[in-house]
């Protein structure tokens, strides 16, 4: 079986066999993801089980596409594959990092070398190796969505120390 076919099989499978499951609607209402991949079936399964939990994805095919749209919209998370077949997915990550600060992201690849898992601790919120099952998926995607959030609450904090302390500086 390929590697397209194993995802097709985790995830399909899975999804099969979640009947009871109950999905997360509630809690991920309004987030948006961005999947790029330079196949088809795969961003169609992942906008499958993603929106299944309650997510709002977009998908792009190709990194001039992708950069179109987080210039568009704003985006909580992108999920990019490394190996793009008209790009390297790392500039595009970096540019979605420059361009769109406050979107985490998750890199996916079908060979997580030493290069790759180095950059993934640099740029990136999370690492995905091709084929995965779903759970890990989702618990990547929650991980990197709640590591944007504890971001952003530091942040917040830190900024209001500071003008806090710039005020008692002043006065």
């Amino acid at each position: 079986m390929g590697r397209v076919g194993a995802l097709w099989h985790l995830i399909v499978g899975e999804t099969e066999h979640m009947e009871g499951h109950e999905f997360r609607a509630a809690d991920e209402a309004g987030r948006r993801i961005l999947v790029v991949d330079d196949e088809q079936i795969i961003l169609d399964l992942l906008k499958r089980v993603l929106c299944r939990e309650g997510y709002k994805v977009s998908t792009a095919l190709c990194s001039d596409d992708a950069i179109i749209e987080v210039c568009n919209r704003t985006y909580d998370l992108a999920i990019t594959d490394v190996d793009l077949c008209r790009s390297d997915g790392r500039e595009l990550m970096r540019t979605i990092g420059q361009a769109s600060p406050d979107t985490a992201i998750v890199i996916m690849t079908s060979h997580a070398e030493d290069g790759i898992v180095h950059f993934a601790r640099e740029y990136a919120q999370g690492l995905l190796e091709k084929p995965f099952a779903l759970e890990e998926l989702l618990a990547t995607v929650r991980a990197a969505l709640e590591s944007r959030v504890e971001d952003a609450r530091r942040s917040e904090a830190s900024s209001s120390l500071s003008s806090r302390l710039e005020a008692g500086v002043q006065a």
